[in-house]
Protein backbone atom coordinates (compact mmCIF):
# COMPACT_ATOMS: atom_id res chain seq x y z
CA UNK A 1 0.00 0.00 0.00
CA UNK A 2 2.73 2.24 0.25
CA UNK A 3 3.38 2.31 -3.14
CA UNK A 4 0.05 3.97 -3.63
CA UNK A 5 0.34 6.42 -0.84
CA UNK A 6 3.80 7.66 -2.11
CA UNK A 7 2.23 8.59 -5.67
CA UNK A 8 -1.03 10.59 -4.06
CA UNK A 9 -0.26 14.40 -3.60
CA UNK A 10 -2.31 15.20 -0.61
CA UNK A 11 -2.53 13.97 2.83
CA UNK A 12 -6.21 14.06 2.34
CA UNK A 13 -6.26 11.74 -0.55
CA UNK A 14 -3.65 9.17 1.22
CA UNK A 15 -6.19 9.36 4.33
CA UNK A 16 -9.72 8.23 1.86
CA UNK A 17 -7.09 6.19 -0.75
CA UNK A 18 -6.08 4.01 2.93
CA UNK A 19 -9.89 3.71 3.60
CA UNK A 20 -10.82 2.68 0.33
CA UNK A 21 -8.30 0.21 0.36
CA UNK A 22 -8.94 -1.33 3.93
CA UNK A 23 -12.44 -0.96 3.26
CA UNK A 24 -12.71 -2.50 -0.50
CA UNK A 25 -9.43 -4.91 -1.06
CA UNK A 26 -11.22 -8.34 0.23
CA UNK A 27 -13.90 -7.54 -2.35
CA UNK A 28 -12.15 -6.86 -5.18
CA UNK A 29 -9.94 -9.66 -4.61
CA UNK A 30 -12.86 -12.07 -4.05
CA UNK A 31 -14.61 -10.51 -7.39
CA UNK A 32 -11.72 -10.81 -9.17
CA UNK A 33 -11.06 -14.43 -8.19
CA UNK A 34 -14.69 -15.44 -8.84
CA UNK A 35 -13.96 -14.09 -12.75
CA UNK A 36 -10.19 -15.59 -13.07
CA UNK A 37 -10.14 -18.59 -10.42
CA UNK A 38 -6.42 -17.93 -10.18
CA UNK A 39 -5.21 -16.25 -7.27
CA UNK A 40 -2.39 -14.36 -8.56
CA UNK A 41 -4.00 -13.36 -11.50
CA UNK A 42 -6.36 -11.76 -9.13
CA UNK A 43 -4.09 -9.81 -7.01
CA UNK A 44 -3.03 -8.28 -10.46
CA UNK A 45 -5.91 -7.37 -11.10
CA UNK A 46 -6.84 -5.61 -8.05
CA UNK A 47 -3.53 -3.95 -8.27
CA UNK A 48 -4.56 -2.42 -11.31
CA UNK A 49 -7.88 -1.90 -10.35
CA UNK A 50 -6.03 0.41 -7.26
CA UNK A 51 -3.87 2.21 -10.23
CA UNK A 52 -6.90 3.08 -12.02
CA UNK A 53 -8.85 4.34 -8.95
CA UNK A 54 -6.01 6.42 -8.28
CA UNK A 55 -6.41 8.41 -11.35
CA UNK A 56 -10.15 8.93 -10.17
CA UNK A 57 -9.69 10.19 -6.71
CA UNK A 58 -11.27 13.57 -7.05
CA UNK A 59 -14.69 11.55 -7.90
CA UNK A 60 -14.85 9.70 -4.87
CA UNK A 61 -16.83 11.77 -2.51
CA UNK A 62 -17.66 9.13 -0.02
CA UNK A 63 -15.91 5.67 1.03
CA UNK A 64 -18.47 3.67 2.44
CA UNK A 65 -21.44 4.76 0.22
CA UNK A 66 -23.35 1.72 -2.63
CA UNK A 67 -22.20 4.47 -5.47
CA UNK A 68 -17.98 3.46 -4.82
CA UNK A 69 -18.68 0.39 -4.34
CA UNK A 70 -20.44 -0.66 -7.31
CA UNK A 71 -17.47 2.08 -8.57
CA UNK A 72 -15.20 -0.18 -7.19
CA UNK A 73 -16.42 -3.46 -8.07
CA UNK A 74 -17.13 -2.27 -11.82
CA UNK A 75 -13.02 -1.26 -11.96
CA UNK A 76 -12.21 -4.29 -10.71
CA UNK A 77 -14.53 -6.87 -12.56
CA UNK A 78 -13.94 -5.56 -16.39
CA UNK A 79 -9.64 -5.28 -15.48
CA UNK A 80 -10.34 -9.17 -14.67
CA UNK A 81 -12.44 -9.73 -17.50
CA UNK A 82 -9.13 -7.97 -19.46
CA UNK A 83 -7.40 -10.30 -18.09
CA UNK A 84 -9.43 -13.21 -18.75
CA UNK A 85 -10.03 -12.53 -22.67
CA UNK A 86 -6.39 -12.24 -23.15
CA UNK A 87 -5.55 -15.62 -21.55
CA UNK A 88 -8.41 -17.39 -22.84
CA UNK A 89 -9.06 -15.12 -25.73
CA UNK A 90 -12.43 -15.91 -25.60
CA UNK A 91 -15.56 -13.45 -24.24
CA UNK A 92 -17.80 -16.25 -22.36
CA UNK A 93 -18.54 -14.35 -18.77
CA UNK A 94 -21.37 -14.82 -16.71
CA UNK A 95 -21.71 -11.97 -13.37
CA UNK A 96 -24.56 -12.36 -10.97
CA UNK A 97 -23.06 -9.96 -8.22
CA UNK A 98 -25.12 -7.17 -9.15
CA UNK A 99 -28.12 -8.95 -7.27
CA UNK A 100 -25.72 -9.00 -4.27
CA UNK A 101 -25.36 -5.12 -4.42
CA UNK A 102 -28.73 -3.95 -4.88
CA UNK A 103 -29.42 -6.35 -2.12
CA UNK A 104 -26.87 -4.20 0.47
CA UNK A 105 -28.12 -0.92 -0.57
CA UNK A 106 -29.43 1.14 2.47
CA UNK A 107 -33.01 1.23 3.00
CA UNK A 108 -35.12 4.19 2.27
CA UNK A 109 -37.92 5.87 4.28
CA UNK A 110 -41.01 4.55 4.01
CA UNK A 111 -42.52 7.55 2.36
CA UNK A 112 -40.05 6.78 -0.31
CA UNK A 113 -41.08 2.91 -0.66
CA UNK A 114 -42.65 2.52 -3.82
CA UNK A 115 -39.79 4.44 -5.75
CA UNK A 116 -37.23 2.31 -3.88
CA UNK A 117 -39.27 -1.02 -5.48
CA UNK A 118 -39.17 0.71 -8.76
CA UNK A 119 -35.20 1.12 -8.42
CA UNK A 120 -35.04 -2.40 -7.37
CA UNK A 121 -37.00 -3.60 -10.13
CA UNK A 122 -34.69 -1.61 -12.76
CA UNK A 123 -31.65 -3.25 -11.21
CA UNK A 124 -33.15 -6.56 -11.41
CA UNK A 125 -33.65 -5.69 -15.06
CA UNK A 126 -30.16 -4.27 -15.65
CA UNK A 127 -28.68 -7.31 -13.50
CA UNK A 128 -30.27 -9.15 -16.98
CA UNK A 129 -28.52 -7.01 -19.52
CA UNK A 130 -24.91 -8.27 -20.47
CA UNK A 131 -21.87 -7.00 -18.35
CA UNK A 132 -20.72 -4.67 -20.58
CA UNK A 133 -24.24 -2.72 -20.98
CA UNK A 134 -24.87 -3.01 -17.49
CA UNK A 135 -21.24 -1.65 -15.93
CA UNK A 136 -22.14 1.39 -18.37
CA UNK A 137 -25.33 1.99 -17.10
CA UNK A 138 -24.41 1.67 -14.07
CA UNK A 139 -21.70 4.47 -13.97
CA UNK A 140 -23.27 6.50 -16.29
CA UNK A 141 -26.66 6.57 -14.16
CA UNK A 142 -25.89 5.18 -10.72
CA UNK A 143 -22.36 6.86 -10.28
CA UNK A 144 -23.09 9.64 -12.43
CA UNK A 145 -19.97 9.72 -14.40
CA UNK A 146 -19.71 11.25 -18.02
CA UNK A 147 -18.75 9.45 -21.10
CA UNK A 148 -15.09 10.78 -20.95
CA UNK A 149 -14.58 9.42 -17.21
CA UNK A 150 -16.35 6.03 -18.17
CA UNK A 151 -13.86 5.96 -21.23
CA UNK A 152 -10.93 6.41 -19.20
CA UNK A 153 -12.14 3.44 -16.25
CA UNK A 154 -13.20 1.34 -18.51
CA UNK A 155 -10.58 1.47 -21.04
CA UNK A 156 -12.12 2.34 -24.07
CA UNK A 157 -12.48 5.53 -26.37
CA UNK A 158 -15.35 7.81 -25.94
CA UNK A 159 -17.27 6.91 -28.90
CA UNK A 160 -17.37 3.14 -27.93
CA UNK A 161 -18.91 4.37 -24.13
CA UNK A 162 -21.74 6.35 -25.99
CA UNK A 163 -22.33 3.34 -28.41
CA UNK A 164 -22.43 1.29 -25.59
CA UNK A 165 -24.64 3.43 -23.50
CA UNK A 166 -27.26 3.73 -26.78
CA UNK A 167 -27.71 -0.12 -27.41
CA UNK A 168 -28.00 -0.51 -23.32
CA UNK A 169 -30.64 1.64 -23.64
CA UNK A 170 -32.41 0.10 -26.20
CA UNK A 171 -31.83 -3.57 -24.65
CA UNK A 172 -33.44 -1.86 -21.22
CA UNK A 173 -36.33 -0.81 -23.63
CA UNK A 174 -36.87 -4.32 -24.98
CA UNK A 175 -36.31 -5.93 -21.81
CA UNK A 176 -39.36 -3.67 -20.35
CA UNK A 177 -41.33 -3.81 -22.94
CA UNK A 178 -41.58 -8.05 -22.82
CA UNK A 179 -42.12 -7.73 -19.16
CA UNK A 180 -45.02 -5.57 -19.42
CA UNK A 181 -46.39 -7.92 -22.08
CA UNK A 182 -46.27 -10.47 -19.77
CA UNK A 183 -47.65 -8.87 -16.34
Amino acid sequence: MLVYLTALETEQEKTKFEQLYLTYRQTMFYVANSILHDSQLAEDAVHQAFLRIMDHMGNILEVECPQTKSFVVIIVKNIAINFYNRRKKQSVLSFDELADWSAERTATPKNEMEAQEGYDCLIELIGRMPESYRSVLLLKYDNGYSTAEIASMLDLTEENVKKRIQRARKKLEQILGTEEVNT
